[in-house]
């Protein structure tokens, strides 16, 4: 009777692994469909975001409305900072060059690959390098003159909106800090996140400081790399949500 009722128990057995690798099934499918909803909806009020703050800013621009403003801010700050910190702001500036950034992109691209994130390291060249396409086509376009308020020591070349440091800052050391964070849990995960926001900031900060960008140049190259990075963020989100298919394998399951 034993070796009878054994086929029967293993049916048993399997019928009700295969509902139970259903249901997880369609409770992983939800759950990727709600996320992908989320964060489209998400992606794209900060996408309506952006494109609206950056439009307002090339408005005032262009119309000279903002010049009182980036007048006082750039006054403020030379009157304001300590001299110690020139030394400082020269070394975090130079971090904004391409000559310093696509060595380390290079050099980022390629742990990424041999880690086996081969779609990291494309997202970050794409980010960085679409960065710099956008300002320089976006230089030529608007053809702003570089600010001549105050003689810090310091010369730069080429127009001055928006600014190709900011887009650097964001387009390269932003997209690298995401990519680390996100394989990150806990305390790493803030850490590198916020260490990330540190370096845009002061990239930016050290331009206004040197005098040789306004406000609205540094604030417009912020946004113009997101333009970018969202694009390309959304398409990588996108491609990871669809490609992903729930295994339905049970832990412990061989």
């Amino acid at each position: 009777m034993a070796r009878r009722v054994e086929p029967r128990g293993k049916l048993l057995s399997m019928l009700s692994k295969e509902l139970l690798r259903k249901e997880i099934n369609i409770r992983l499918s939800r759950r990727l469909v709600l996320s992908l909803s989320v964060g489209l909806a998400l992606g794209l009020l900060l996408s309506v975001g952006v494109i609206a703050l950056f439009a307002k800013i090339v408005e005032d621009v262009v119309e000279g409305e903002s010049r009182r403003f980036d007048r006082t801010i750039l006054l403020w700050i030379n009157e304001h900072s300590p001299a110690w910190i020139d030394g400082p702001m020269r070394v975090i500036t130079a971090l904004g060059y391409y000559w310093a950034v696509l060595p380390l992109l290079v050099i980022a691209a390629y742990a990424f690959y041999l880690k086996g994130r081969k779609i990291s390291a494309a997202l970050l060249a794409v980010s960085t390098l679409g960065g710099l396409v956008l300002t320089t086509t976006l230089k030529y376009l608007f053809q702003r003159s570089r600010p001549e308020l105050f003689d810090s020591g310091y010369e730069a070349s080429f127009y001055s909106f928006p600014s190709a440091h900011a887009t650097a800052a964001v387009g390269f050391y932003g997209t690298l800090a995401l990519l680390v964070a996100w394989r990150l849990t806990g305390f790493r995960r803030w850490a590198v996140a916020a260490a990330g926001v540190a370096v845009v900031l002061l990239i930016g900060f050290s331009r206004l400081y040197l005098g040789v960008h306004y406000p609205t140049d540094v604030i417009a190259g912020f946004l113009a790399a997101p333009l970018w990075v969202i694009t390309v963020g959304f398409s990588y989100f996108l491609w990871r949500t669809f490609r992903r298919r729930p295994s339905g394998k049970i832990e412990g399951e061989n």
